[in-house]
């Protein structure tokens, strides 16, 4: 006796698509449409040639399964343990409950009201590009906020669940994070997180009356050994109290000692936060409890040079011997003679200079000192020091055009380069120009508009002492003093009222008293920024057959003749001190 066949479920694509053209049960959510599901979402007797069908794509376990697990269109995820469904005409996937479910339900997770099965149809159709108003009220990361399909929701309420998450048990049990069963505590209320530290309104809360802890269903599964990139060391989660007040290190924020925090395994006092701990541009997300800690302090403290004697090193970047100079301020200025790693100029800096007197090869002392391999903290992953090659770069920091040593990461999606200066900082930063320490504290997402420049960016440097002070990477690695070849005392940057000075005396324009300026205070002359660095010019040093782009290949040289070359670009003369020529296709 033959079975009969299983029951075939209609694609949720042309459901969606058919609703908008026939008089369905229609509801409105804060602007969006939305079909009311009931049990004619199954078919029995569907003609082939007129509906998709859902086909089994496999029938075991998701764990068991060799084949990798499919995007449910539904909810949004790979998570599951259960049979998929697929749709051979629209190539898409949907978990069995997805798209099995009742049209209404009862949930552990809302046991007030009962909860009706919808179908966003915009989603399929593709009539907007907004996010969903069902932000999983259980999981939150399933949904991501994203467009999501099918999912249950009390209108009453306005409590939204998809159909994986409203299936599950209202208990926990997860003894890493606490010894006891952990319940659903179905009332929205302003408790403290044990794990976070704060108050959530949105987030499920889960309890344990025994014990009298309280935890955000987000924060249960939060790793317990980490490392971040404002910290060298690894961090641990502890619910030690604290021994004396301490600010975050990342938020810069005080931090309550009663609640779940991430402490310093090296018992340094360096403390954060659990979810500043856990932010994307922070912590890389693997967790390291039982992965065996590397002496990465020895490979980051790497030596960039081996001493050869007194004062005589091999540095890796250069074929020759180099030799330690003390110099003072005194000594004559050559605008032309840079560091070949920071191509900034000497300003009575010490240096190493190559033995050989033929070789023009020269390091100020600290870029010669500079570690092979080391961290940054505004990017998850470690930076190796490459030397000057024929390529030119954009700094990912500050965003400058560059020939110089760079620090490269190639791990995650792109390849990113630093300039030394920008890769140098670190936290806490002190600048000639403001008394407190600045700090990498923006919240994730933040832009804030640099004290310098007055340009946004979403990286800045910022005081924590109540004083609006905020640096970007470009204006916080400018020189603070810099040399004017007609001027025989350095200038300083300056960022107090300059009421006395009229004029910039590169370009003969009116200055802006409270812009900062390039200062000479004993002979009261001033500069603009741009017109004494260049636009460019001070952080590139002169080179041949450079490839811009990857490609095009380019000369860069002094602009030194007794006129100005004309721009191809803007057709004006060049003010910069130099030129970019570009080989292939013009020069300029």
């Amino acid at each position: 006796m033959e079975h009969p066949p299983p029951s075939r479920l209609i694609c949720p694509s042309l459901r969606a698509q058919n609703s908008i053209f026939n008089n369905r049960n229609y509801k409105t959510i804060k602007g969006k449409f939305f079909e009311m599901i009931d049990n004619s979402y199954f078919s029995h007797s569907v003609s082939p040639h007129h509906h998709h069908r859902l086909d089994p794509l496999y029938w075991c376990n998701n764990k068991e399964s060799e084949d990798e697990p499919s995007w449910c269109v539904v909810c949004q995820c790979k998570e599951s343990s259960t049979t998929y469904y697929f749709c051979n005409e629209c190539n898409v996937s949907y978990h069995k409950e997805c798209v099995e479910s009742p049209p209404l339900i009862k949930s552990p997770h809302h046991p007030k009201h009962h909860l009706q099965l919808i179908l966003h149809i915009q989603c399929f159709t593709q009539v907007i590009s907004t996010h969903c108003i069902c932000n999983c009220s259980y999981c939150g990361s399933s949904c991501r906020g994203k467009l999501t399909t099918l999912f249950y929701y009390c209108f009453i309420c306005e409590f939204s669940l998809d159909p994986v998450c409203a299936v599950k048990p209202s208990f926990l049990n997860y003894q890493k994070r606490h010894e006891h069963t952990l319940n659903y505590f179905p009332r929205k209320t302003d408790f403290i997180c044990d794990v976070c530290g704060f108050v959530d309104s949105k987030s499920l809360i889960y309890v344990c009356l025994q014990c009298d802890f309280v935890v955000h269903r987000n924060c249960i599964y939060f790793p317990f050994v980490i490392k971040i990139s404002r910290h060298n060391h690894r961090l641990s989660f502890t619910y030690s109290p604290l021994k004396v007040l301490l600010s975050c290190g990342v938020c810069r924020q005080k931090i309550d000692g009663n609640y779940g925090k991430y402490c310093c395994t090296k018992n340094c006092t360096y403390v954060v936060h659990s979810k500043c701990a856990i932010r994307k541009d922070v912590w890389d997300g693997i967790e390291l409890e039982e992965v065996a800690e590397e002496e990465e302090e020895e490979s980051e403290n790497l030596n960039s040079f081996e001493v050869i004697g007194d004062g005589i090193i091999k540095h890796f970047s250069h074929s020759h011997h180099m030799r330690f100079e003390k110099r003072t301020t005194g000594m004559l200025y050559d605008e032309n003679k840079r560091c070949q790693a920071c191509v900034i100029p000497f300003y009575g800096d010490d240096v190493y200079n190559c033995v050989d007197s033929k070789c023009d090869f020269v390091l100020h002392e600290a870029c010669a000192n500079l570690p092979r391999r080391k961290n940054h903290v505004a990017y998850l992953y470690p930076f190796i020091l490459q030397v000057s090659d024929n390529k030119n770069f954009y700094c990912g920091c500050c965003s400058r055009f560059s020939n110089g040593f760079r620090y490269v990461c190639s791990k995650g999606d792109e390849s990113i380069s630093l300039d030394v200066r920008c890769a140098a900082i670190s936290e806490p930063f002190d600048h000639q120009s403001h008394p407190h320490p600045l700090f990498l504290s923006n919240e994730l997402g933040k832009y804030r508009s640099c004290s310098m420049c007055g340009k946004k960016s979403i990286r800045t440097l910022n005081c924590i002492e109540y004083c609006d002070f905020s640096l970007c990477f470009y204006c916080a690695t400018l020189p603070y003093i810099v040399r004017y070849e007609h001027d025989e005392h350095f200038l300083t940057l300056s960022y107090e009222e300059n009421a006395s000075l009229k004029w910039c005396e590169v370009c003969e324009k009116t200055l802006d008293s409270y812009k900062w300026l390039y200062t000479c205070n004993e002979c009261a002359v001033a500069f603009h920024i741009a017109c004494l660095l260049g636009k460019c010019a001070f952080y590139v040093k002169p080179a041949q057959n450079l490839l811009y782009n990857g490609e095009t290949k380019i000369n860069i040289t002094l602009s030194n003749g007794l006129t100005r070359p004309i721009c191809t670009q803007c057709q004006k003369r060049c003010q910069d001190k130099l030129v970019v020529q570009f080989l292939d296709d013009y020069d300029g």
